[in-house]
C-alpha cells in the first residue's frame, strides 16, 4: 500500500524540530521508505510460502514448525495470519 504524500515545503520548520529531525533528513527517509515498499506484496496477494516454529501456549519452542503451504488447502478454508509479539 503506497503512503500518501508529504508536502514537505508547505510543512513549518516546527513540525521537523519536534520530530527531531530536519526537512532534507526527513526525505531521505520517505525515500527509503517508498524504496522498501516497492518490494512488498500488493494488499490481497498471496502470502509467500514459509515455515515457522511453533510456540507452546505459554511461548515455549516446541520444535515443531508449521509451513503455510501444507494449509492452504485445508477444506477449501482461508488461512488468517496474525503477527504479534509475546514479549
Amino acid at each position: 500500500m503506497a503512503r500518501p504524500p508529504i508536502d514537505f515545503d508547505n510543512t513549518p520548520e516546527e513540525a521537523f524540530v519536534r520530530m527531531g529531525t530536519t526537512r532534507d533528513e526527513m526525505r531521505e527517509r520517505m525515500r527509503e521508505m517508498a524504496e522498501y515498499d516497492a518490494g512488498a506484496p500488493a494488499a490481497g496477494s498471496p502470502a509467500p510460502d514459509f515455515e515457522i516454529e511453533r510456540l507452546s501456549p505459554q511461548g515455549q519452542r516446541t520444535g515443531d514448525s508449521f509451513r503455510l503451504s501444507e494449509h492452504l488447502t485445508e477444506n477449501g478454508r482461508p488461512v488468517a495470519l496474525v503477527f504479534g509479539s509475546y514479549t
